[in-house]
């Protein structure tokens, strides 16, 4: 089984992953996690240096390589599914799970911590909402795609069972 979490920066694509491989008893990684390993150096580094194209055709190839292990969550960056085939590809390989959170949660949670997303540096709180919104009209249609979508509603905790159940019922699906 391989679960590919996708969803805007700042969605919780990393937490909820985490909570759900701990909960199935499958490994976790974060594409951007390995992209960064890979490379000896930051995203933003990585994107400042060899552009985004680069970026983008790395992300690919890593995301592939995701192929080669079982019993894997892998939290994708929010721009991972709208590049290439790589939203059909993921949904070919394993089941997709779309963080759907509102943009005034994401907006709040990057505000505070912007210097770690290189999209979002040396915005204006108004700028930042403004990225968020063109960055959601672009994203949302492959979003969409996901086999299962968990709409975050405000900052309270999701009851993760809900999350489980939906996972092994579409899992149960997926193998047939």
């Amino acid at each position: 089984m391989k679960i590919y979490i996708i969803g805007m920066p700042g969605s919780g694509k990393s937490y909820l992953g985490r909570l759900i491989a701990h909960s199935l008893k499958l490994q976790f990684v974060d594409l951007d996690d390995l992209i960064e390993k890979h490379e000896h150096k930051m995203i933003k580094h990585i994107v400042q240096e060899q552009g985004e194209t680069y970026f983008r055709e790395l992300e690919k190839k890593m995301l592939h390589e995701t192929q080669l292990k079982n019993k894997l969550v892998i939290s994708c960056g929010g721009g991972t599914p709208i590049f290439y085939d790589n939203i059909d590809w993921m949904k070919k390989n394993g089941i997709v799970i779309w963080i759907h959170t509102p943009l005034r949660i994401i907006s709040e949670r990057i505000f505070k911590n912007i210097t770690r997303r290189p999209l979002f540096i040396g915005l204006s709180k108004e700028e930042l909402n403004m990225k968020l919104i063109e960055l959601s009209e672009k994203r949302t249609r492959f979003y969409k795609k996901a086999n299962i979508t968990i709409a975050i509603k405000e900052q309270t905790k999701l009851p993760l069972s809900s999350v489980i159940q939906q996972v092994i019922k579409y899992s149960k699906k997926f193998k047939r």
